[in-house]
């Protein structure tokens, strides 16, 4: 049936797909526009894999992550239409989270409460800075947070990334300082009045002022995880305060904080406390001393004495 459909009618009925599926008005936007582009490339020629993929090859110099995100919503398609992709895949690097030091979270405070200007915001700016570290919230649902979320030690995420809700813990200063700050605000009103972009260029523009780079509001979410991960926290419970629908995307957080490779390494600085007759004892371990050879150690042929 829908191959008998052209191009117009087709795209018109995917976006019928489109509209039930994706609830982020984002998402839908972004995989519009990319539809729109692939369907002006097919310049009225049926859909085909190999069309799908010369689109895609426009785009070979971008990001792996934005090529990954541009053939996801173009694969999509593709199997809806009923000629998927097959064979063709989008390599993306595993990077590790950046690792943010305490000092370098000391510096973006200071610089907030020495604003030369805007002094009236400095209460506001700090608390949504210590949420963001104390939460891991995206900036989204830093700009969504209404009064009606919050209670006295948890306050609750409403319609997070995939239109999921969830509930994250507060500790109790943190908890007090932003019970202080909603004080009578109306049950609706958005508690920060700053829009997502406009959370982003202040934590840009902080951090700038702090000697920062690369710090964006999304560090202070991978602050938020591997602190969290380095104090024990179980990865299930760490997965479920981020929203992560897939622990996979949790786990890239251990590579920064396997205390295991950490250990391993401080062997090397370890000197031995105990000695034993055959060895030395580190910690829980018994290791055998063996002397380093020296030259009279080295066996010389006879012949050549």
């Amino acid at each position: 049936m829908l191959r008998r459909l052209n191009n117009e009618n087709l795209f018109e009925l995917y976006d019928t797909d489109l509209v039930l599926r994706l609830r982020n008005p984002k998402n839908l936007s972004d995989n519009r526009k990319m539809l729109i582009r692939f369907k002006e490339y097919l310049n009225g020629y049926p859909p085909s894999p190999e069309l799908a993929k010369a689109f895609l090859s426009q785009f070979a110099n971008r990001k792996p992550r934005t090529l990954y995100r541009y053939a996801q919503m173009i694969r999509g398609f593709m199997k809806w239409y009923g000629e998927p992709l097959d064979g063709f895949k989008v390599r993306v690097p595993k990077n590790m989270p950046p690792y943010t030091e305490n000092s370098d979270i000391d510096k973006l405070f200071s610089a907030i409460r020495n604003k030369k200007t805007h002094k009236g915001c400095i209460v506001r700016d700090s608390l949504l800075v210590e949420l963001a570290l104390k939460t891991g919230m995206r900036r989204s649902e830093l700009a969504n947070l209404e009064p009606r979320d919050v209670h006295p030690d948890f306050l609750v995420v409403m319609n997070g990334k995939g239109g999921k809700d969830r509930v994250i813990p507060l500790a109790q200063t943190t908890a007090q300082r932003l019970q202080s700050f909603v004080g009578d605000m109306k049950p609706d009103e958005k508690v920060f009045k700053l829009k997502a972009p406009c959370i982003s260029n202040k934590i840009r523009q902080f951090a700038k002022k702090a000697g920062l780079i690369d710090f964006h509001t999304h560090t202070m979410r991978h602050k938020f995880a591997t602190d969290l991960l380095e104090k024990g926290a179980n990865i299930r419970a760490v997965q479920e305060l981020l929203g992560h629908e897939n622990l996979a995307t949790t786990q890239v957080y251990l590579s920064v904080t396997d205390l295991g490779l950490r250990q391993a390494v401080q062997l090397l600085d370890d000197e031995p406390k105990y000695k034993t007759k055959n060895g030395a004892k580190v910690g829980d371990r018994t290791y055998r001393v063996v002397r380093w050879p020296t030259v009279e150690d080295v066996y010389v042929p006879a012949s050549i004495r």
